[in-house]
């Protein structure tokens, strides 16, 4: 009976050992389906890089991301061809054919009411047909089309034109045809430069526009940047933009960033308080607005050392010597500036998953009755978890943004840096980022995730009245006044007012 009772006691005690082990291992099975990224660390030393690209994604940058060849539009309507005889804009037309034409471009001529590819092999090939009456056959140029076909792509151009326009064989004098175009280039985060050269046409005074489409932010090899120093001092300058302003940094060296350091300290580790790691990223450089700091201190100690630096006036700014150029009005005044603080860890984290399950491809297979499945060597948790068996990624590993968490009550915008450098010299406003007045460790509920502190612009006043807006109308041969274009830049200004504008951010990372 004993050993009966026994063998029962070790059957019961099997079974329920048994059902434990197989639902640790159902367990263990479901967290990695769950989180197949758990063995990743997305905040190893290539954080940087997927800060980079997180930014990219958040805010981009279309100069990042260009496609096609940059193109020349040249308008060769009837009668402009007298002012491209003009000496002084000969020789600009030059220099921009040189200039453009150094690498591959595409040519376009704007005539019988046409946008006809050019196969254009040099400069000398171009200056020939611009050169040749016979090539302005007559007043047909399609302006609005031309600059449709410029917005709905993805690169530089130059527009050399007189902005004359006619639809139905009726000039358009007074309807903002371009307004809607115009929009539509400024709202994808491009800028429109118009170098504005005088000359007569008979009695009539009236002008040519070498007008630059620039995509994304102006860097080294933008358009802009290669041809403004040639066309500005031969004309006037009208920038249509909605972030018209520059930046820059004035930081001390080329890994430093704009945090504290001490200055008493007699060694570079003595002055790098919060220890700012090598694998700091200035985006700046490559006309990206976005910096990220990986910190080797915790926010307690970053506390502390506000503390400690409080009694001799220092460390109270977080971040300084980033300089803004508030010099431009040709568009808009800027005025009111913020400073916003969110935890990002959680969207930057999704994304950083996103990212990496596009490395794991999975390895396909057919299965015996010819159905789709993973070969049976196939053992990436990544791969199996993010896409399916017809190798497809699963639409919950698609990045999709989700809302930042505020966090108030820890940085503050410094308004007397701002103001007082602003009334001094418009063209170096410094930003200074302060530690709130209220600021507390318990304010950053998450201290080991990652901060995003941004740069807003609030207001911005569209500047209507500005003198150089004359140089964007004129009085045509009948006495009658063309106000087209101006209505266009009018109306634009008036519908895209940037107000709480992202206009930088810096990202913070502690205990790296």
């Amino acid at each position: 009976m004993n050993i009966v009772k026994n063998l029962g006691f070790l059957r019961i005690t099997g079974t329920f050992g048994l059902l434990i082990i197989l639902s640790a291992c159902n367990n263990n099975k479901n967290t990695s389906a769950t989180d197949p990224f758990a063995k990743v660390n997305l905040y190893d030393q290539e954080l940087g890089k997927r800060i980079e690209a997180y930014d990219q994604t958040i805010a981009p940058n279309n100069a990042n991301s260009k496609s096609g060849n940059p193109a020349l539009y040249i308008d060769f309507s009837s009668g402009i061809n007298k002012a491209f005889a003009e000496p002084g804009i000969k020789e600009m037309m030059n220099t921009c054919f040189n200039t453009v034409l150094a690498q591959k471009f595409d040519v376009y001529k704007l005539g019988s009411n046409q946008i006809t590819l050019l196969n254009i092999a040099n400069t000398t090939e171009l200056g020939q047909q611009v050169s040749d009456p016979a090539q302005y056959g007559d007043i047909w140029a399609p302006i609005q089309s031309a600059v449709e076909k410029i917005v709905a792509g993805n690169n530089d151009a130059l527009l050399i034109t007189d902005f004359e326009e006619w639809q139905k064989n009726i000039e358009v004098t007074r309807t903002a045809f371009l307004k809607i175009p115009f929009s539509q280039w400024l709202e994808k985060g491009n800028t429109i430069h118009f170098f504005i050269a005088d000359y007569k046409e008979g009695p009539v005074d009236k002008h040519l526009y070498f007008t630059v489409f620039n995509c994304g932010n102006p860097n080294e090899s933008s358009m802009i940047s290669k041809l403004e120093s040639k066309l500005e001092p031969f004309t006037t300058r009208f920038d249509l933009s909605n972030k018209s302003y520059k930046l820059r940094t004035g930081y001390p060296g080329e890994k430093s960033g704009g945090i504290f350091y001490d200055p008493s300290g007699k060694k570079d580790n003595d002055k790098n308080v919060l220890d700012l790691k090598d694998s700091y990223v200035n985006g700046l450089k490559k006309g990206n607005h976005f910096e990220f700091y990986p910190l080797g201190v915790d926010w307690n100690t970053i506390d502390k050392l506000h503390a400690s630096y409080a009694s001799q006036q220092q460390f109270n700014d977080f971040f300084r010597k980033l300089y803004i150029d508030l010099s431009n009005e040709d568009s808009y005044s800027f005025g009111d500036f913020d400073v916003k603080v969110s935890d990002v860890s959680t969207d930057f984290e999704n994304f950083a998953k996103t990212e990496e399950a596009k490395k794991h491809r999975p390895k396909l297979t057919k299965g015996a009755d010819g159905e789709a499945k993973f070969a049976d060597q196939e053992t990436d948790d990544i791969a199996t978890a993010c896409y399916d068996t017809n190798g497809k990624i699963k639409e919950q590993w698609i990045y999709k943004s989700t809302p930042a968490i505020p966090v108030n009550e820890v940085f503050t915008f410094n308004k007397s840096l701002f103001n007082n450098t602003k009334t001094s010299d418009t063209k170096n406003v410094e930003f200074g980022v302060s530690f709130d007045p209220r600021f507390s460790l318990k304010n950053i509920p998450n201290p080991k995730g990652l901060l995003k502190v941004d740069l807003l612009l609030n207001t911005a006043t569209p500047n209507l009245a500005g003198e150089k807006l004359s140089k964007l109308q004129w009085v045509n041969a009948k006495g009658t006044a063309n106000t087209a274009l101006y209505e266009s830049v009018k109306n634009t200004l008036q519908e895209l007012k940037p107000a709480h504008k992202v206009i930088y951010s810096y990202y913070i990372k502690t205990q790296q």
